[in-house]
């Protein structure tokens, strides 16, 4: 059997997830075709734009250009044109909207948009013109905006480069690239510099990410788990892609006033407090005059010199409220900005193709008299489609996990305590990134009731307590992978 089909299969169906495209999205998508004559563009095929992705990636909808000189730096960031392509209230459109986003399981994509789109005439493919909508920014050389603006353009992307070759050549120098792209990519290096430096000054919130990594076998079973692996190139790109999304936030609020936003409000006070208190209880002290970010930057500090960073890293997170979409103008507490948005990915995400919609109007001079109570209902509906495709990946990587565990029933392993509950213990098993259960009435030589001030659980006779954090040697009892289920007992 296919562990992987089967399991991709049931979390579709458990979460409605739409796969096929019906008879009316297949022929507005039969007569598309590229016109890059359609407005007038500013031609920058001779530009040597980039694309820089993962190794597997197949719809590259960014490019980058950077220059320096003795004012500062020049960066372009040329964003696949969607919005040329489709129309809105068209078929494929309402389809985009349905989606949300792309879903992203091992080895499988459920796009929002049909391949012949995401992959083919809005993808930056090297060597072949693409319509694009670029922002173009303007910096200092401390790495401030001094500038920006917004154009439509074709480019032809001059070189498909993966994360590992920039950070091979940012390292080494060595690359097979033209001169006019390592004069690039040497101004893109040192940009980013600053801009993390600004990054760091205006303290916005540093968590690693853990979501693991699966490799699949032809037979689609798990050869290998490992956690993402981060290099500077990524932050090469996630540095331009950010001041690109800053910057199309504050250009939609200077012409209409309101903007299709990436949001993050501060975390409770409540929230605060508990995380305060779960935290002094490793050891770690905090000032009442402490902020918020201040308190959640010193927690995240705390954690990366401690053991348990992981789980003292996934506690911070539980405290934070989640990102989400709005036209209100809340800021972003974690980036620590006043005004941002999603705009760098109209391929897999509908809220940028919103942006796009909204800042093509402005340069096209069109129509800005927009629907605000419209599109905040979307901006609602997009942020509970973006929870559900993170669920859907999330529990198609804990069933493959819990397939591959099935051979390990009866087995011993170290594990970490992660979650505390009154009828038990979350562990999560070393090496496997996934947590399984041990019942209460598993635990050994006492009954034990559960603290839940003190968030732990302790015997009644002997005083023994069980924490978060705390290393403890088990064995795989039972796995039910159909439940993504783990039965779990101490050694």
């Amino acid at each position: 059997m296919n562990n992987l089909k089967s399991t991709i299969s049931q979390v579709i169906e458990e979460n409605l997830i739409s796969t096929e495209w019906s008879e009316e999205v297949n022929t507005e998508v039969k007569d598309l075709n590229l016109n890059t004559n359609d407005h007038p563009r500013n031609d920058l095929t001779k530009v040597p734009f980039v694309t820089i992705d993962g190794a597997d990636a197949k719809d590259f909808d960014d490019a980058v250009f950077c220059n320096l000189n003795d004012s500062g730096f020049l960066l372009n960031v040329a964003i696949a044109d969607v919005a040329e392509l489709v129309n809105e209230d068209s078929y494929l459109d309402k389809e985009a909207k349905k989606r949300g986003t792309s879903i992203y399981f091992p080895s499988k994509v459920i796009p929002m948009l049909p391949e012949k789109i995401s992959n083919n005439l809005c993808s930056l493919v090297p060597d072949e013109i693409r319509n694009v909508l670029v922002s173009e920014i303007n910096f200092s050389l401390d790495g401030s905006i001094r500038s920006y603006k917004f154009f439509q353009a074709k480019i032809m992307s001059h070189k498909r480069m993966t994360y590992s070759e920039v950070e091979e050549y940012i390292k080494n120098k060595n690359s097979n690239v033209s001169k006019k792209i390592k004069t690039s990519l040497d101004a893109l290096n040192l940009l980013t510099k600053n801009l993390l430096v600004k990054r760091s000054q205006r303290k916005a919130l540093e968590i690693e990410g853990n979501e693991p990594i699966l490799s699949i076998d032809e037979n689609g079973k798990v050869s290998s788990i490992d956690l993402p692996r981060r290099l500077y190139a990524h932050q090469m790109i996630e540095e331009s892609m950010l001041a690109a999304n800053v910057c199309a936030a504050n250009f939609m609020h200077k012409h209409y006033k309101f903007g299709v936003y990436r949001v993050h409000e501060k975390p409770e006070e409540l929230k605060l407090e508990s995380l305060k208190s779960f935290f002094s209880l490793k050891g770690f002290s905090s000032q009442n005059k402490d902020t918020p970010l201040t308190l959640i930057n010193k927690c995240l500090q705390f954690s990366s010199k401690n053991k348990l960073n992981k789980v003292l890293q996934t506690v911070v997170l539980q405290s934070l409220k989640r990102a989400e979409y709005s036209i209100k103008e809340i800021g972003h507490f974690g980036l620590q900005l006043d005004r941002y948005s999603h705009f760098t990915s109209p391929i897999r995400r509908y809220p940028d193709l919103m942006a796009h919609r909204l800042i093509k109007n402005i340069i096209n001079k069109s129509n800005l008299d927009i629907n605000k109570d419209k599109i905040e209902e979307i901006c609602g509906e997009m942020s509970e489609l973006e929870r559900n495709a993170e669920k859907s990946s999330r529990q198609v990587v804990q069933q493959m996990i819990c397939h591959h565990l099935k051979k390990y029933i009866g087995h011993e392993f170290s594990s970490t305590v992660t979650g505390i509950t009154d009828f038990g213990l979350f562990a999560e098993i070393d090496n496997f990134y996934v947590s399984g259960l041990i019942h209460v009435a598993d635990l050994p030589g006492d009954r034990y009731f559960y603290d839940k001030d003190a968030n732990l659980l302790k015997g009644k006779r002997t005083g023994r307590v069980y924490r978060l954090g705390q290393d403890i040697k088990i064995k795989i009892m039972n796995v039910l992978p159909s439940e993504r289920k783990i039965t779990l007992i101490p050694c």
